[in-house]
């Protein structure tokens, strides 16, 4: 069953994380142009790659709120996977160009092209970019927690390498500024810092997400748990042969469950929804859960 409710407010702070992130990029690719700051044009860079990926999350979350259809039965929540998995790469994407940006800079430095000093407006968008993009990470973390949401904890991780992106440039543009001469290359140096920061969250993401969309069982841990949370219902005898697997946000797993095989078959049903009941108030009350019922005959 589809929470619309979950849908529209994480929805609701995708669309808070672009807004922010459209008057970002546009306020810093424009200091870092008046600015002459290599790490700020990137950093605003990575800021328009935050666009992209606020705007996958409001149509992705879109897809989610869908009900089951006859061709999605389990319904369209490996859609917020997906999403989680762009973000992923846009950060990775965004990482590499970054890092071949500032590697440019510092290739012509060593050819006797010494970076041009950053001017101060540079310097006070980087800092002015930590602080939003700080409170932006914060905010969307705490929805994504409270909605239980990947997509929306990979967007607020990006909104946080974003603030790690700002903060890189910020001391780079000041060092640059402070120091003068060579000391002009800690501008591409605080970008080459930043930029295997971005990539380094870019990779985990897409980790857990393409882990996820190839059906990438519960952790043992959490397993161990579910089948004592199964077996500790009475008239239960033995749960085996668990499945595990999440469909976004929510976690679906199919068993068997060994019974007495005197019982009636009314009697092994009640005994399998008290299993699900438990297993549902440990797990989350839309957990979807197949059970298959057998007699233990020793």
């Amino acid at each position: 069953m589809v929470d619309n409710n979950r849908c529209r407010q994480a929805t609701v702070a995708s669309w808070v994380g672009l807004t922010v992130d459209c008057v970002l990029t546009i306020g810093k690719i424009s200091a870092g142009i008046l600015g002459n700051s290599a790490a700020m044009v990137a950093d605003g860079a990575h800021s328009l790659s935050d666009v992209v990926t606020d705007v996958v999350a409001i149509l992705g979350f879109r897809m989610v709120a869908q009900p089951a259809d006859s061709s999605h039965r389990y319904g369209h929540g490996k859609f917020e996977t997906l999403c989680s998995a762009f973000v992923g790469v846009a950060l990775i994407g965004a990482g590499l160009g970054i890092l071949w940006g500032a590697g440019c800079r510092i290739a012509e430095a060593f050819d006797g092209v010494t970076p041009e000093a950053p001017g101060e407006i540079a310097l006070w968008a980087a800092g002015l970019s930590v602080i939003v993009k700080e409170i932006l990470y914060r905010y969307t973390v705490a929805a994504a927690l409270r909605l239980n949401s990947p997509a929306l904890k990979a967007n607020a991780w990006h909104h946080r390498s974003d603030a790690l992106s700002s903060v890189g440039a910020f001391l780079g543009i000041g060092g640059a500024m402070a120091l003068g001469g060579w000391g002009r290359l800690l501008d591409p140096v605080a970008g080459v810092a930043v930029s295997l920061i971005v990539v380094k969250v870019g990779l985990s993401i897409s980790y857990d997400a393409i882990n996820e969309l190839t059906e990438a069982a519960l952790p043992e841990d959490v397993s161990r748990d579910i089948v004592l949370c199964g077996e500790s219902v009475p008239g239960v005898r033995d749960l085996h042969r668990l499945r595990t697997r999440r469909v976004g946000a929510v976690v679906a797993m199919d068993f068997h469950l060994l019974v007495d095989p005197d019982i009636t078959v009314r009697e092994g049903h009640d005994i399998a929804t008290a299993v699900e009941d438990a297993i549902r108030l440990k797990m989350g009350r839309d957990t979807m859960i197949s059970v298959h019922v057998e007699p233990d005959d020793g």
